[in-house]
């Protein structure tokens, strides 16, 4: 029988403006019958004066008094214009955690490992036949009281910016010895997880939401388009730059600077006139713009931390039929469907040529393929990994 209880320790809040691998998790196994507890971000970037790192710090202090706990403690309460289609039942019970986010510091530490003891802990429900599926590295020992760890790696955290590289190595390494199972998003990050001794990864890609995308039908009046967190720390903002000044019609959509990070390029890019800002959508909302384009654009910046990246909008953009065009991502390079630009090469004129050369048929049989990778299966494979637990 499998397990009924699972505690996700996330690298993010609930409420994100973009969905992540952990919210879908969480709120795909509360359909699959399973008790989940979802336990926002530690808070792993350390913050700076910046207002998108001031509002998400008066955000969680919010959660914190008393008018608010019984919202943060219940059923979750995300953004309507924001959330992926539900009836509402599918949400876990969201825990707001207090810890002082610069961990690089012992003295932080040990505090910290205080107050989850004292703070967090008694909001959890452990015991028998309990679970802690983690996305962090850094627990500050939460695996302790649980019967079984699922340690969920989906980026190289360690080469973020602003993050505590060697303390989230040490801290992996503790966790790799403890855990159970152990899931990577790429083989960016299995090899990496390998390289620390970890000899049995499971190797998860990021999927789709596809039913979203790929029931959609637009007119293609648009070239290209990006969907995403808008950062210099992911995206190469001269490739998207080199475009329309090529003439390529560029559509955007997705959030601003949201780590904390602002860049005039981008904010310049947004002003151009061939460039259409969409802002951050709905998946609904997306999904139409998506099924307006021809080309789905991967166009990230080469750094290490991007080699452990596998995109999520991969298999939403071959859902809604878009050839997709990326610079070169390690974990993609296997994935013959997808058009890797090569460090050197003209990343323009490969997708002005994919605009001028798209055709429905081609689009067709990306949709086909986008249903393998769909969180419908990932689910799947997640309740019968806590099932083969319980065996």
């Amino acid at each position: 029988m499998r397990s009924q209880r699972v505690t996700i320790l996330s690298t993010a809040d609930f409420d994100s403006a973009v969905w992540t691998n952990k919210q879908h998790l969480a709120t795909g196994l509360v359909r699959a019958g399973i008790e989940v507890e979802y336990i926002e971000s530690f808070g792993l970037r350390e913050p700076r004066v910046s207002k998108a790192d001031l509002t998400r710090a008066l955000r969680r202090v919010r959660r914190m008094l008393p008018s608010r706990r019984s919202a943060s403690d219940g059923a979750a309460s995300r953004p309507t214009n924001l959330s992926p289609p539900g009836a509402g039942n599918d949400r876990p019970r969201v825990v707001s955690p207090i810890v002082i986010p610069f961990h690089r510091f012992s003295g932080v530490r040990l505090l910290n490992r205080l107050i989850v003891r004292l703070t967090l802990l008694p909001r959890l429900s452990r015991g028998e036949g309990s679970v802690l599926w983690t996305f962090s590295p850094l627990t500050y020992g939460l695996e302790r009281y649980f019967d079984t760890t699922v340690y969920h790696s989906v980026d190289l955290l360690h080469h973020q910016e602003r993050a505590p590289g060697a303390l989230l190595l040490e801290s992996e390494a503790r966790l790799l010895s403890h855990a159970s199972n152990v899931i990577a998003s790429s083989v960016g990050v299995r090899r990496h997880l390998e390289s620390l001794g970890c000899s049995d990864v499971l190797l998860w890609e990021n999927v789709a939401d596809v039913g979203v995308y790929a029931g959609v039908r637009e007119p293609r009046v648009q070239d290209a388009i990006f969907a995403g967190n808008l950062t210099p720390a992911k995206i190469d903002i001269g490739l998207l730059r080199g475009l329309v000044d090529a003439g390529v019609g560029l559509v955007l959509a997705g959030p601003v600077a949201i780590d904390g990070t602002d860049d005039g390029a981008i904010r310049e890019l947004l002003a151009h006139d061939r460039v259409t800002y969409l802002g951050n959508l709905a998946p609904r909302d997306l999904a139409r713009a998506l099924a307006s384009a021809k080309v789905g654009l991967i166009p990230y910046a080469t750094n290490p931390y991007t080699r452990g990246v596998f995109p999520m909008k991969v298999f939403e953009y071959m859902a809604a039929g878009l050839s997709v065009v990326t610079t070169p991502l390690p974990s993609l390079a296997e994935h013959g469907d997808i058009l890797h630009v090569e460090e050197g090469l003209n990343f323009v004129r490969t997708v002005a040529d994919e605009v001028s050369s798209f055709s429905e048929t081609a689009a067709e049989r990306r949709r086909q393929i986008a249903q393998n990778h769909s969180w419908e299966r990932r689910i799947e494979q997640a309740v019968g990994l806590l099932g083969a637990r319980d065996e």
